[in-house]
């Protein structure tokens, strides 16, 4: 018995010295902080880090969290107290605006904070593209031996970058994951006024396109159209996941001038899209001459003018070439002109003082006119140049059609062309010509033939149609197309466009053509949707003054004024690619940045401990702390059981 005790006391006393060793072991090395080797060379030293920050439309949305931005901006926060004194950060907004106060140079983390709670939205598209551009030339400069990129971002689908711009970057890329949700989102996708007449007292229609982005849920919503700042209609529509409907409101307008107004639906989670703005105006009283006493005056007549009991802004005279005697033309803002080779070399002069001191006028050809004589007398003026007449002897088996119209230019921006291409009307029978150095082909029929051609001449311009408009040769008159189309020419000639501003965009580059009349000798006054204003230097450019109506980064209705007169109006929306919520997943944009790894920070993690643990390796001195502890708890146990059996 006393031989198996003394061996029984060896072992716990063997087991006991074991033990207290490896509690020493475990409470050295706890101290010694051993770390994995997941950190980079150099991953003690001081940080270079670029943060692009999302402040696009798209993340201005409520999540179950609350609002998206603030949720990004609090865990930016959070990522700033990751970094040390030593380090340097710069914060870049996603969009590079003044209204951001953007800086490309590394800052503290102080002034990165400070940064932060001064961004707001801006209610443009993101651009990823630019932001990434801008973030690889910074960390490539960077002194620090280490270079960090993280993306504050929703990371939304259509806004991925064009290029693998991080292909060569050395900056570890990290991902600061949101609190995303299913996409619930109905937006007003565009707006349509259907290139319509718009006169006093008459009604016009406007048409919303509205979609509904989600996948899952029926949208039964209130759309109401509001005018000059007053309801005048409301109406219901359902519609159902992943579809788009519209709804039409007819309304008028008492008055010419400018008019302005949205349409709006019901509110959902991303507020941003469910207002549309447009503004449109209804020009003036104009003094019209049309000479020419075939059909095709008559037809332009009865376009701008279909009966004499309508108030509308077109005062017409219509008189014969023969006639023109007592006639001054400088009574009268546009002269259209039907065969010109009928007026008389004394008129002709007169034509060309006129347009030469800053008016316009249109010219059409018809199937009358000598060419050998246009070209002599009319080129120089019009800016075309005709080598065949157009062939009295045709079938109408065959015909041409308008190919291309400049969608940009003021005479067809109003129209929405179904997949942008211009109505199919045919004409039979066309000259052929080509177009002067200097005139610019604003339309194009097929076979390359020059359809509308804009000329400058001193001070004026002239615009000329190349075909036949009489029913014999084309069906034009008999489109709906027509009477709009001659209405949009008048209106451009007479430098005062009734605009219906629906497709500007607060990601676009905007610029104004005025329709002044006389010189501008100061700046002009632009007044934002949140009242604020600012001066802007206008530029002649090709006999027009233009303005550059920048920044114009707010959604809403923008008003240009000269020496206290509104002189222009124009809406701006958000771009509608802005409504689709849908994100791309971590690696999608991993992929198509160009980095071959990432690391994605979860919305549930410990940023500061994270981060650290991907930048230096992960630590191991709390595991040999509680391995420490749990030996000296059996120690104590083993101890104890000693201490009672001796």
């Amino acid at each position: 018995m006393q031989k198996r005790q003394v061996r029984r006391l060896k072992i716990r006393q063997l087991l006991l010295l074991i033990l207290r060793m490896l509690i020493i072991l475990m409470i050295v090395l706890a101290f010694a902080r051993p770390t994995s080797t997941g950190g980079n060379l150099g991953s003690h030293a001081s940080v270079s880090a670029v943060i692009i920050f999302d402040n696009s439309s798209s993340i201005n949305r409520y999540v179950a969290d609350g609002n998206l931005f603030e949720i990004a901006k609090k865990r930016t926060e959070k990522l700033l107290d990751s970094f040390g004194e030593s380090d340097e950060v710069i914060l870049l907004p996603f969009i590079l605006s003044s209204s951001s106060n953007s800086s490309t140079e590394f800052m503290s983390v102080a002034q990165a904070k400070e940064k932060l709670n001064n961004i707001s939205i801006n209610q443009i598209h993101s651009d990823f593209t630019a932001s990434l551009t801008i973030a690889n030339a910074l960390l490539t400069s960077a002194n620090n031996l280490n270079k960090e990129l993280y993306i504050v971002s929703d990371l939304q689908l259509n806004s991925l970058p064009e290029r693998r711009l991080l292909e060569q970057s050395e900056a570890r890329l990290f991902l600061i994951e949101l609190p995303l949700e299913p996409v619930e989102n109905v937006a007003i996708s565009s707006l349509d006024f259907g290139g319509q007449l718009i006169l006093p007292g008459h009604d016009f229609k406007i048409t919303a396109g509205i979609k509904n982005y989600s996948g899952s849920f029926s949208a039964e919503i209130i759309a109401s159209l509001f005018i000059n700042g007053n309801r005048v209609s409301q109406t219901d529509i359902t519609i159902e996941p992943g579809e788009e409907s519209s709804v039409t409101f007819t309304k008028s307008v008492s008055a010419t001038g400018f008019h302005s107004g949205y349409i709006e639906i019901s509110d959902d989670k991303f507020l941003e899209d469910n207002k549309r703005y447009f503004s449109f105006s209804i020009p003036d009283n104009f003094n019209v001459l049309l000479v020419g006493n075939d059909l095709s005056s008559q037809l332009f007549r009865l376009a701008l003018s279909p009966s004499t009991s309508l108030n509308q802004y077109w005062s017409l005279k219509n008189i014969s070439p023969a006639n023109l005697s007592g006639i001054n033309f400088f009574e009268y803002d546009i002269v259209f002109l039907f065969d010109p080779s009928q007026i008389s070399e004394t008129y002709r002069m007169r034509l060309f003082n006129y347009v030469e001191s800053g008016n316009s006028l249109y010219i059409n050809y018809n199937e009358n006119v000598d060419i050998t004589e246009f070209n002599k007398k009319w080129s120089a003026l019009s800016g075309v140049l005709f080598d065949k007449p157009v062939d009295k002897q045709f079938s109408r088996a065959g015909y041409y059609t308008f190919s291309t119209v400049e969608l940009t230019h003021p005479i067809f921006s109003v129209f929405e062309f179904k997949d942008n291409k211009p109505p199919e009307i045919k004409f039979y029978s066309l000259p052929k010509m080509h177009t002067l150095q200097g005139a610019t082909t604003v339309a194009v029929f097929t076979g390359s033939r020059p359809a509308l051609i804009e000329n400058e001449y001193g001070q004026g311009k002239v615009l000329t149609f190349t075909a036949p408009i009489s029913p014999e040769y084309s069906n034009l008159t008999a489109h709906s197309f027509f009477v709009p189309f001659v209405s949009r020419m008048a209106e451009y000639l007479a430098r005062d466009i009734s605009s219906f501003d629906t497709r500007l965009f607060s990601s676009n580059n905007i610029s104004r053509s005025l329709a002044l009349k006389g010189s501008v000798l100061g700046s002009i006054e632009m007044i934002s949707p949140d009242s604020s204003s600012s001066f802007i230097l206008p530029v002649e450019k090709n006999g027009a003054l233009i303005v550059n109506a920048s920044p114009a980064h707010q959604n809403g209705i923008y008003r240009l004024s000269y020496l206290g007169r509104e002189i222009d109006r124009f809406a701006v929306n958000l771009d509608p690619s802005e409504s689709n919520l849908i994100s791309a997943a971590p690696d999608q944009f991993s992929q198509a940045a160009g980095a071959e790894q990432f690391h994605l920070l979860s919305n549930t993690d410990n940023l500061a401990a994270s981060i650290s643990e991907l930048r230096f390796g992960k630590e191991f001195w709390q595991l040999f702390l509680w391995i420490a502890v749990l030996l000296i708890a059996a120690e104590i146990m083993l101890a104890r059981t000693k201490n009672q059996k001796e």
